[in-house]
């Protein structure tokens, strides 16, 4: 059962791999062309009560509009989401999600692609899937669906695809561990959500706008096909209604940094990340 609790609108204004099913996409894109209208970004907490937990899901939705801007950004080291993000200065309205995962030489475990220059290749560690944007749409495909050419300017793998053409591309043999989640997801209308979900259990600090997570962060919250069931539900069912989603680097790494003129909020976690996916909605 899901109960909205709040839900905001603006107008310009780790986790464990998720085995899932090795089939390459095919070659036609069934993501909308960009379009001529204005992007709007919305910020929507909700409280969640699902089996095994209870908490909040937090999904920032960018819609398709020639204003939108998906961008990676690198960092040479693991920091706080919030130092990367400055660091870029963008402009407001934006809203920026921790990435990818890293290894214990503190290097990105798969593809980094900013500003049509891969800044580390593809890994066969790096996860099944990879976001990519090709001619101002953003793409969520499995890895070996990926082709880099030109075109494409930001690019990021990831463990793990958890949706695929509106289904769960989780395998039975995933883990049933528990952790708070991050994830990046499209859905048919092609708005692109950023999106956290974590249990109550895991805040440590809980102020107007910033979250602070804790170290029961890794312990609680959804499992892998949980998550990807949550995100490929549609909205009536309480789900976001994900045509295609990508997990991040979720857990201790969960994070997530929101700014407007209207609202501000962080969530703050226990690790630093490797790089973030971030959105605007002008010409940033």
């Amino acid at each position: 059962m899901n109960r909205a609790l709040c839900c905001l609108a603006v107008a310009l204004l780790g986790c464990t791999p998720a085995s899932p099913t090795p089939v390459p996409d095919p070659e036609t894109d069934p993501s909308p062309p960009p379009s001529t209208e204005p992007s709007t970004m919305t910020l929507t907490v909700r409280e969640v009560t699902e089996e095994g937990w209870s908490g909040r899901l937090v999904d920032v939705t960018f819609t398709n509009g020639r204003d939108r801007h998906l961008r990676i950004l690198p960092s040479p080291r693991p920091r706080p989401l919030s130092e990367i993000v400055a660091g870029a200065n963008p402009p407001q309205p934006f809203a920026a999600i921790n990435g990818g995962f890293y290894d214990t030489s503190n290097q990105p475990m798969g593809l980094v692609r900013a500003g049509g220059e891969d800044l580390h290749e593809v890994g066969e560690r790096g996860g099944s899937g990879i976001l990519f944007v090709r001619g101002g749409v953003p793409r969520i495909v499995h890895v070996d669906g990926y082709t880099s050419s030109d075109g494409v300017t930001e690019g990021l793998q990831s463990i793990d695809r958890l949706v695929h053409a509106g289904e769960s591309v989780v395998g039975a043999g995933a883990s049933a561990r528990r952790a708070a989640r991050s994830a990046v997801a499209i859905d048919g209308e092609g708005t692109v959500h950023l999106v956290v979900a974590f249990d109550e259990r895991a805040v440590a600090v809980d102020e107007d706008a910033r979250i602070e997570l804790g170290r029961e962060a890794t312990r609680t919250g959804p499992t892998i096909a949980e998550w990807a069931d949550l995100l490929r539900r549609q909205p009536e069912d309480g789900g976001l209604g994900a045509r295609d989603a990508l997990g991040l680097d979720g857990g201790f790494s969960t994070s997530l940094v929101v700014k407007s003129e209207a609202r501000a909020l962080t969530i703050v976690p226990v690790n630093a990340t490797i790089n973030a996916v971030l959105l605007t909605v002008n010409d940033g």
